[in-house]
């Protein structure tokens, strides 16, 4: 199993990315791709996101990289997201061990 997170920052007032995230795990959820938890940091700079997601594996995770790329709406949703952040999105892949 892996564990694919990924942070999002934020540019300062920007705002409507926690809606856009639910979105994200809503379209997730009805193309049978595992859903996504979404945190908000703590401590740090302000209204960082973080996202995480279990996958069997990584070849699964990587194969749904290609589906999520041909989701009209997926996409869509992105292309909202990435105006509103500081910088592009970090993702890390954490490996059970």
């Amino acid at each position: 199993m892996i564990v694919v997170a990924r942070t999002y920052t934020p540019k300062a007032g920007a705002s409507g990315l926690v809606g856009l995230l639910k979105s994200v795990n809503d379209q997730n959820i009805a193309n049978s791709l595992p859903a996504l938890k979404i945190y908000r940091k703590f401590l740090g700079a302000h209204g960082v996101m973080v996202t995480t997601q279990e996958w069997d594996s990584l070849e699964n995770y990587n194969d749904s990289r290609t589906i999520v790329r041909e989701i009209e709406n997926s996409t869509g949703l992105f292309k909202k997201i990435y105006p509103l952040l500081e910088k592009t999105h970090e993702t890390a892949i954490l490996e059970e061990v």
